[in-house]
């Protein structure tokens, strides 16, 4: 089954790749790894924000890490096609949180579990997940990655 067939099988659907929103590239390519610039959660083409903890819950925050792990596969999509991805090597998830906010790992569990069901559980990446006191536009997730791809 090809990355596509198993994103229908798992019942998700990526949505429009969003385009750099300062002076960078969304994704880079070295060697066999494709490296992907911190993005964010976006829901009908507006980004999702708030504090986690406070006006955002961990499971409306879990939701916005599954959606940023799907702008992501969308981007990886677009610039070299999933089907030429053999695993998600590096995950680090930035929470932006109230202070005493502790649930982290749960937060970034929304995006593991779209790779490891994507991927296999032998694939899961290695992974960060940290507050943060700001992040760009008030949105309460951003995640940078690093991807093995087939050269």
């Amino acid at each position: 089954m090809n990355m596509s067939e198993r994103l229908i099988h798992l019942g998700l659907e990526l949505p429009t790749p969003i385009h750099p929103l300062g002076s960078y590239r969304t994704v880079s390519i070295l060697g066999n790894q494709l490296h992907v610039s911190g993005l964010g959660p976006f829901k009908d083409g507006k980004p999702i924000v708030g504090l986690v903890g406070a006006d955002v819950s961990v499971d409306e925050a879990r939701n916005a890490a599954k959606l940023t792990m799907l702008m992501i596969l969308a981007c990886v999509d677009q610039a070299y096609g999933l089907d030429n991805v053999v695993r998600c090597a590096r995950l680090t998830v930035y929470v932006r949180a109230e202070q005493m906010f502790t649930q982290h790992p749960q937060v970034a569990d929304g995006a593991s579990d779209i790779v490891r069901d994507l991927f296999g559980q032998e694939n899961l990446p290695a992974r960060s997940a940290l507050g943060v006191y700001s992040l760009p536009m008030g949105i309460p997730v951003e995640i940078d990655s690093v991807f093995e791809i087939r050269i």
